[in-house]
């Protein structure tokens, strides 16, 4: 079993165009300064492809089935406050992706985005979607402007606790169009203190920042990390000693796998990207650890 912890729909009304915008600006201002021969239109053409229209998850299902991928996760951020001109209204986003769960039964689950700084309907239109349509989970962007740990988000992890079903937030740096304040794994601390019921999956934490999102995973029952942008450690060569580490620490029950697609095809398909994970992660991890991080973990989570 392989299990994606970690997609969205590729769509510039899931994925506003400020955020993608900010990646191209980062691209092209590396590549000036090490004087690659890159143009910032051949840029902007290549995020373009990267966000071609999938909104029915077509060519999402059909990298899946190459790749072996029985489950994705879709994954929706709310980014209404933070771009309020280029947002897509949220009920309109969640019954998108409710028509996902309805076209392909079985084949994907949906975390449901919030932001807690909304006034009003944002609890009532969670708990429906976790009752009523079938989302498994809460998906949180700190970067958005706040603190996973903000007290605003307390009801909704008390909703998390009466179904029992996980929170997947954010760690790490982003699109530079968005602040990295709220960003540190360290963030969540008191919330997955005040409830210790609710598991916690921090998103990318398992290569990135990940010292101390490991030792949090070590020392919390409740705290989980995703390997998603794993790629940027291996250009880095520091894959298999991270991954060593974690396994030292006892905590490869605590690792699930994720691409973070589309955002990551810029290193490959799904299929390159489950290989290139495999292929990296079998010199450290014996068959039935790789079984675990490729998907019983997170099939584990969503049983309790």
């Amino acid at each position: 079993m392989t299990i994606d912890c970690h997609t969205h729909i590729a769509s510039a009304r899931v994925i506003p165009a400020p955020f993608v915008k900010g990646m191209s600006d980062n691209i092209y201002a590396n590549a000036v300064a090490t004087q690659e021969n890159i143009k910032a239109e051949n840029i902007n053409m290549l995020l373009g492809r990267l966000m071609s229209f999938d909104e029915d998850c077509d060519k999402l299902l059909a990298e899946m089935d190459k790749a072996g991928i029985e489950k994705s996760v879709l994954l929706i951020v709310d980014f209404g406050i933070t771009f309020p001109d280029e947002a897509e209204d949220l009920e309109t986003l969640y019954a998108l992706h409710k028509r996902i769960l309805d076209r392909y039964p079985g084949r994907f689950e949906v975390f449901a985005g919030i932001d807690p700084r909304r006034k009003t309907g944002g609890l009532e239109l969670f708990e429906k979607s976790v009752r009523d349509w079938g989302f498994k989970g809460l998906k949180l962007y700190p970067p958005c402007g706040y603190s996973p740990s903000d007290e605003r988000l307390y009801p909704y992890y008390e909703i998390c606790a009466a179904y029992g079903i996980p929170v997947l937030l954010h760690t790490g740096p982003t699109s530079p169009s968005m602040s990295f304040a709220f960003s540190a794994p360290e963030l969540i601390n008191d919330a997955a203190h005040q409830f210790p019921t609710v598991n916690f999956i921090l998103a990318h934490a398992a290569f990135m920042m990940h010292e101390q999102a490991a030792i949090l995973a070590e020392y919390r029952p409740n705290i989980y990390l995703d390997v998603s942008g794993f790629t940027n450690a291996l250009r880095m060569e520091r894959f298999e000693t991270i991954l060593s580490e974690h396994k030292k620490r006892g905590i490869i029950h605590k690792i699930l796998f994720g691409t973070d697609w589309p955002i990551h095809k810029l290193s490959g398909s799904q299929q390159t990207l489950v290989e290139l994970f495999r292929n990296a992660a079998g010199n450290i991890l014996n068959a039935q650890e790789m079984k675990l991080v490729m998907g019983e973990n997170f099939n584990r989570l969503l049983k309790m």
